[in-house]
């Protein structure tokens, strides 16, 4: 409820500033006679890779898009930043499912290259099972995003609650790195490249990997609003035009784009280029939707409380593949 009232309240705000902001877009095509571009805003993380790289290759303007990246802190900011008005795409984990169940008015189009969990345990060296760390200080991120659930999954698996542990929200990856290395917390839930850098530098190391532990398990998606959509049905073919170009391009071309990622997006060299050296080669680059996977999703989201067991829907009814390619879709 407080999510929702919040929405509401945000929605009032920006909307006088989109319309400003919709509006000048367009204006200043028509000043330098060129044909107007679609802004698509999209809420993700800092330094999602496909999106910076294809706004710098200009993939995104050769299929009519004006992309801009609305930072975000976690899944459930890409949410909310679609239900108030302040996005019209993002790209998580989790709470997108979430989102829809609760009726935020989103549908998912694609999946990004890498879909699956990718959450990882990072514990203190000196740990060296998952049953050392009962009643220690431990930071799984925010209740209800996907790295709480990775560990809610992790410890029930190992026969725990939540409650067996001593639960501290550190903040986001950077921030709970920090308080690993400086001793306020013995173990954090973050992604693979973070584990790989406490790992490189020891003052840490990867215990658990939660795609362990939720089998047949689609994480994260790409969505839309219902709205934008309906109104620009040609700019959400264009764009996902152009991711998969952009990660098709990316795939031929790991090193350039790992490099970019460094200078550019300010990554940490060493286990950035660790993690995607090995990640790329794998990317699924179609986009398509695993509908097993995430119908899978739900029933586990449901189990964990995160979405109302009452509430009815399957991926058929929330997934709309219309708007990727046919080539894409058979393959």
């Amino acid at each position: 409820m407080q999510i929702l009232n919040r929405i509401k309240i945000l929605s009032l705000f920006l909307l006088p500033w989109l319309v400003t902001g919709c509006a000048s877009n367009a204006e200043t095509a028509a000043v330098q006679g060129e044909k107007p571009k679609t802004l698509i805003r999209f809420a993700t993380t800092a330094g999602n890779l496909p999106l910076n790289f294809g706004i710098k290759k200009g993939y995104f303007a050769e299929e009519g898009i004006d992309l801009k990246i609305v930072t975000i802190a976690g899944g459930p900011a890409s949410v909310t930043a679609a239900a108030s008005g302040e996005a019209d795409f993002g790209g998580m984990g989790s709470p997108i499912l979430v989102g829809i169940a609760a009726g935020v008015p989103i549908t998912i189009v694609a999946s990004p290259p890498h879909s699956g969990e990718n959450f990882v345990l990072i514990a203190k060296p000196q740990y060296k099972s998952f049953a050392e760390l009962k009643g220690k200080t431990v930071s799984p991120g925010n209740v209800g995003g996907g790295s709480s659930d990775a560990f809610v999954m992790i410890a029930k698996a190992k026969g725990f609650k939540s409650s067996d542990f001593q639960l501290m929200n550190a903040g986001p990856s950077a921030n709970s790195l920090a308080a690993l290395q400086a001793g306020r917390v013995e173990a954090i839930i973050a992604g693979e490249v973070v584990g790989v850098k406490a790992e490189l530098e020891g003052f840490g190391k990867i215990l658990e990997r939660a795609v362990d532990y939720f089998g047949h398990y689609q994480h994260s998606f790409i969505f839309a609003t219902n709205s934008f959509i309906k109104e620009k049905p040609e700019a959400v073919r264009g764009f996902l035009a152009a991711y998969r170009k952009t990660l098709e391009y990316i795939k031929a071309h790991p090193d350039e784009a790992i490099q970019f990622a460094v200078k550019e997006l300010q990554q940490d060299e060493k286990p950035y280029t660790k993690v995607y050296q090995k990640e790329i080669p794998q990317w699924d680059t179609t986009g398509r939707i695993d509908f097993v996977g995430t119908d899978n999703a739900i029933k586990i989201l449901k189990e964990l409380g995160d979405i109302n067991p009452d509430v009815q829907i399957t991926a058929r009814q929330i997934v709309d593949e219309q708007f990727l390619t046919k080539s894409a879709i058979k393959k």
